[in-house]
C-alpha cells in the first residue's frame, strides 16, 4: 500500500451527481486494500417525532459493505449520556420540547451532534476511516462551519472545550479529506470550484473536485457516434480545459447498470480519491 489513508472522507456535490455510488464504490475499494472502511449516512439534521427511512436498495446491491446511519436523536442521547452519566436522564432530557427546540432553532447544531459522533467513533476505533456520504454542497459546507460556528458562540463551558477538541481533528489535513464531485459543465463546475474555495477558507483541508460521469476516456469509442453525442463530448472537453488548474481527475462513464459492473469500470480510478 503506497499511501496514507486519511480517517475521515466527506463526500459531497450537488445533487445526481454520483456520490453516494462513488463513494460506496471507494469504501468498496479501501476495503480491497486491508483497511477498516465504514459507509456512513447522517439523518436528517432536526429532531422529529417521525423518522424518515433511509434507502435501502443501493446499498444491498453492494453486498457487504459496512453501512452506519447516524439518526439525530441517538447522538444527542449519546453525547449527554457521555456527560451526564446516565442514560436514562439522556432519553428524558432528548424527548423535552425545549431541547428539542433548541436543536432544530440553532443552525449547524445537529450537524455539531452528529459530527461529534462521527469524531467519538474514529477516536475510539484507531484502525477505523469513514466515508460519509455527505449531505448536498450547501449543507456540507453547513456542517463543516458548525463546529466552528459553535466555538464563537459558546466563548467558555462544556460546548466550548468539546467543540475545540472536535476543531482540531475536524480541520486537521492529514485526518479530514473533502471530495466534491460534480458533472462535465459549466455551471456545475463553477459550483463545484466555489465550495472548494468557501471549504478552504474555512480550514485548510486537502479538498479536491472531481469531474463524474465523464465522456474523455470514451473519445475513441465515439469517432462514429451521432452528432449529438459528439456535441456532448466536445463541449465536456472545453469544460475539462477550462478548469483544467481545479480538477483533481476525472471518473469515467459507466454504461453498466449494475454495481458489481460499475465499480469494475471506475476502480482504476479510486485510488485518486485518496
Amino acid at each position: 500500500m503506497g499511501f496514507t489513508p486519511k480517517r475521515l472522507y466527506i463526500f459531497t456535490g450537488k445533487g445526481g451527481v454520483g456520490k453516494t455510488t462513488l463513494s460506496l464504490a471507494f469504501t468498496q475499494w479501501l476495503r480491497e486494500q486491508n483497511l477498516s472502511a465504514t459507509y456512513l449516512t447522517l439523518s436528517q439534521q432536526a429532531l422529529s417525532d417521525e423518522r424518515a427511512s433511509y434507502p435501502t436498495q443501493s446499498l444491498n446491491e453492494w453486498g457487504n459493505i459496512p453501512h452506519i446511519h447516524l439518526e439525530l436523536e441517538e447522538c444527542a442521547e449519546g453525547y449527554i449520556s457521555k456527560k451526564l452519566g446516565s442514560s436514562m436522564l439522556s432519553k428524558w432530557i432528548v424527548k423535552t420540547a425545549f431541547f428539542r427546540a433548541l436543536v432544530n432553532m440553532l443552525p449547524g447544531f445537529g450537524y455539531v451532534i452528529s459530527v461529534g459522533k462521527v469524531l467519538d467513533m474514529l477516536n475510539e476505533d484507531p484502525q477505523l476511516i469513514i466515508v460519509l456520504d455527505a449531505p448536498a454542497s450547501g449543507h456540507a459546507l453547513a456542517m463543516l462551519e458548525a463546529t466552528s460556528n459553535f466555538r464563537e458562540i459558546f466563548q467558555a463551558g462544556l460546548v466550548f472545550d468539546d467543540t475545540e477538541k472536535m476543531l482540531k481533528r475536524l480541520y486537521d489535513e492529514k485526518h479530514t479529506g473533502v471530495r466534491i464531485l460534480t458533472l462535465p459543465t459549466s455551471l456545475s463546475m463553477q459550483e463545484a470550484v466555489e465550495l472548494k474555495t468557501s471549504v478552504q477558507k474555512l480550514a485548510p483541508l486537502d479538498t479536491k473536485i472531481f469531474l463524474n460521469h465523464s465522456l474523455e476516456s470514451w473519445t475513441t469509442e465515439l469517432s462514429d457516434a451521432p452528432v449529438a453525442m459528439k456535441e456532448k463530448l466536445s463541449l465536456e472537453l472545453e469544460v475539462i480545459e477550462e478548469f483544467k488548474n481545479d480538477l483533481s481527475a476525472s471518473i469515467p462513464y459507466s454504461a453498466s447498470s449494475s454495481a458489481k459492473e460499475i465499480y469494475q469500470d471506475i476502480k482504476s480510478s479510486l485510488e485518486k480519491f485518496v
